[in-house]
């Protein structure tokens, strides 16, 4: 059980500080966006399941040569109150400590999980119900003007000067909003303001919403962690850079470069504070948004060669294997 438990450390150590700063800096994230999404999912749960993992085993390995019969004994142990067996079975205040870690982290980042998407939910609800109270729907202000391809009710409009879209999810595709300025409307094209409605519905689509909630708690949960930090900020620019590419099928790649230029020009000078207030009323960050990264933005002037398919199928490879790991040591050990 100990060497278990010096692996699972090891790949929690490398798993939180070695290998996110170089998988964010990693160029195949623009070539494939969705592999590299792979990739930073495989870690989070194979880096959540040994920080978690290395305690627990440490913890049990005096109480049987596996995992299952030493949680089997201890619990035995327990229920029959016989502590006076944990001398003769050598279980040192240390073993104590380890399992008392184990336990309070895995409930530290389940209640965090929790916390947060009970937050995210509140403060989606209030959102939805302001875009509500201080906009028109779509349908009712441009079906026959210039902006036609506005004309769905999940897209509402708000009067206001400062160039604005973003998209605020539902539970249901049906209880989803879209939401643009009459800013933007006025300042963008018909096929410029399609392409910006396109690349929110494709965050809708594809659900980014609780990928980026998930990488927020486990942030939130252990903000000390390297990995936690390059995670959050990953995602957010993966989340774009998909997006992007979802707007693309349809759109030229002109229209949304230009259609962000616009969303974000009056944006620049509080990026950041922009995408937190977003994130905490549960809405994305939008279009022009807070990560128009250098690589996002390079990706769209100059679109870099797919991924070959081999270096596809070694990603999605070795995100089975982090995950084949700590799951085989955990589940069948």
């Amino acid at each position: 059980m100990i060497p278990l438990a010096v692996f699972l450390a090891a790949l929690a150590l490398v798993l939180a500080v070695v290998l996110p700063p170089l998988i964010s800096r990693a160029r195949f994230r623009t070539r494939s966006p969705w592999a590299a999404m792979l990739l930073w999912q495989a870690v989070a749960l194979a880096g959540g399941l040994s920080l978690i993992g290395a305690p627990l085993v440490y913890g049990l390995s005096p109480f049987g040569a596996t995992l299952h019969t030493a949680l089997a004994t201890m619990l035995e142990l327990l229920v029959a109150g016989d502590f006076a067996a944990l001398v003769g079975l050598h279980v040192h205040p240390a073993h104590v400590f380890a399992l008392c870690l184990a336990v309070l982290l895995g409930l530290h980042l389940l209640l965090t999980l929790l916390r947060t998407y009970v937050r995210v939910l509140a403060s989606r609800r209030r959102h939805r119900d302001l875009v509500r109270l201080l906009s028109t729907p779509a349908d009712r202000t441009d079906a026959a003007g210039p902006h036609a391809e506005l004309g769905e009710d999940v897209a509402h409009v708000i009067e206001h000067e400062a160039p604005l879209a973003y998209c605020l999810p539902g539970r249901t595709g049906g209880r989803s909003l879209t939401v643009v300025s009459r800013g933007l409307l006025d300042q963008l094209s018909p096929e410029e303001l399609s392409a910006v409605v396109a690349h929110e519905r494709t965050h809708l689509q594809q659900r980014h919403h609780l990928l980026t909630m998930a990488f927020d708690a486990w942030y939130r949960a252990l903000p000390w962690l390297p990995t936690t930090r390059h995670g959050r900020e990953a995602v957010l620019e993966l989340t774009e850079m998909l997006a992007d590419d979802g707007a693309l099928r349809g759109h030229s790649r002109t229209a949304l470069l230009r259609s962000l230029a616009l969303s974000s020009s009056e944006a620049g000078e509080d990026d950041a504070g922009t995408g937190a207030a977003h994130r905490a009323q549960g809405a994305t960050s939008g279009a022009g948004g807070t990560v128009i990264t250098t690589a996002r933005l390079q990706r769209l002037l100059v679109p870099p060669p797919a991924l070959p398919r081999s270096a596809v199928v070694a990603v999605v490879l070795a995100s089975a294997t982090l995950l084949a790991g700590p799951t085989a040591v955990l589940l069948v050990v």
